[in-house]
């Protein structure tokens, strides 16, 4: 916080607390209205720095809470970078050390069973970053979603439309995270369907369990019409949900979680009714 920022939150603290002359407020005081003394001491006025005052302090809240979240993402992600390198240098080493030549051929078949052992670790131990990059990436848009369309601190706030609709999309956002389990319908564990099913099942609507029912759910929209809730088959067998600005809330797949990605582009889309 700026000491402008600080300044601005104490003149408007002093306002109610009785300290010293209620100054007058410039244009340029951060936001705060320009009024008369009188009209800031009135009842309205009140209640309008004091809602402002409240606004502030949960946005600030909100925001240290989020740099708090995007920091642990980070951290771990460093720490999935060093022990990703301890591993691959150990098999490295062993290689390296492993550099007699096999002189019969049962050494010459332990040799070989060696490396295909070392190989397949290598690989192992690369496949097992990518995926730890993957959720931390996932996890740091799910940040960036929650920063861009959330005023404060809840689920409160988000750019899509009231009703059941809007229901369904909060509800599939309250589960970022959750991972991914085949054949789960909820609420800490979810597949594909499970997870829209769950969410439109909050608002009060039914779909049916499995992607290959949802396919026929609803009646179809075209691609250039999708909004938010909307139901989005990228490919047979997985469904997304559509959330607005070009992104949809989806549980990938296993090893995964819930999470915010692009909206694709060979899509087909349903809309519950």
């Amino acid at each position: 916080m700026t000491e402008s920022d600080v300044e601005a939150l104490r003149r408007a603290h002093e306002l109610f607390a009785g300290v010293g002359q209620p100054p007058t407020f410039a244009s340029a005081d951060r936001g705060w209205p320009s009024r008369r003394a009188g009209d800031v001491n009135s009842f309205v006025g009140q209640g309008d720095y004091q809602r402002r005052v409240q606004h502030s302090r949960e946005a600030l809240l909100s925001a240290a809470r989020t740099d708090n979240a995007a920091a642990r993402v980070i951290a771990g992600a460093h720490q999935d970078r060093a022990q990703a390198q301890a591993l691959t240098k150990g098999v490295l080493d062993e290689a390296r050390a492993d550099a007699a030549a096999p002189t019969t051929p049962m050494a010459q078949r332990e040799a070989m069973r060696r490396r295909a052992a070392r190989l397949r670790a290598q690989r192992t131990h690369v496949l097992i970053a990518r995926l730890h990059a993957r959720r931390r990436s996932a996890a740091l848009r799910a940040l960036r979603y929650r920063m861009l369309h959330h005023r404060g601190p809840g689920l409160t706030g988000l750019a899509v439309p009231n009703g059941r609709a809007g229901l369904a999309v909060r509800a599939a956002l309250s589960r970022l995270g959750r991972p991914y389990v085949w054949g789960a319908t909820g609420p800490d564990q979810f597949d594909c369907s499970g997870l829209v099913q769950w969410a439109y099942a909050q608002a009060g609507i039914h779909l049916d369990r499995t992607t290959y029912q949802q396919i026929n759910d609803g009646i179809p929209v075209a691609p250039a019409q999708v909004r938010p809730g909307d139901l989005v088959f990228p490919h047979a067998g997985h469904v997304q949900m559509a959330i607005g600005n070009g992104l949809v809330v989806e549980a990938p797949y296993s090893g995964a979680s819930v999470r915010i990605s692009h909206l694709g582009s060979n899509i087909a889309i349903r809309r519950p009714i």
